[in-house]
């Protein structure tokens, strides 16, 4: 199972390490699924960690920020990023989620952004909370 996380599950786990966000980079972690990204994700995950009001949530250093950016950069599957789509209207800045999806072959994309999830699912990929992505993954059979 292939799955792109949305920057603010990202964001998310950073600041409430017991959230379903978390819980999903543990499952990650954990050879569940495999996470695609992208580096416009990777990108705009850097600028909003460093955000004040973020900052000031999670307390990362500028190092502590690039360590985590760039251990997501290297263990993550990398999407190409070539594909540029048009495919949430409300929110644009979202579309690299989706793009992301679409050339990583992923199955789901987990978000809590409610742009996103008003779609209910793009082509063939599902766009869930990371709840529903947990309960998911609870009940796939084991690789």
């Amino acid at each position: 199972m292939r799955a792109v996380l949305d920057v603010g599950q990202y964001v998310s786990a950073t600041i409430r390490a017991d959230g379903h966000p978390a819980q999903v980079l543990a499952a990650w972690r954990d050879g569940q699924f495999e996470l695609v990204r992208s580096q416009p994700i990777l990108d705009d995950l850097r600028r909003v960690l460093a955000y004040p009001r973020i900052r000031k949530y999670h307390r990362f250093s500028d190092e502590e920020i690039a360590l985590f950016v760039d251990a997501l950069a290297l263990a993550a599957q990398l999407a190409p990023a070539h594909l540029e789509l048009r495919g949430v209207p409300d929110d644009p800045t979202d579309d690299k989620v989706l793009a992301c999806a679409v050339e990583g072959q992923a199955e789901y994309i987990v978000s809590s952004d409610q742009h996103l999830l008003k779609m209910d699912g793009y082509e063939q990929i599902a766009i869930v909370p990371p709840r529903r992505f947990l309960e998911r993954l609870r009940h796939t059979p084991s690789r």
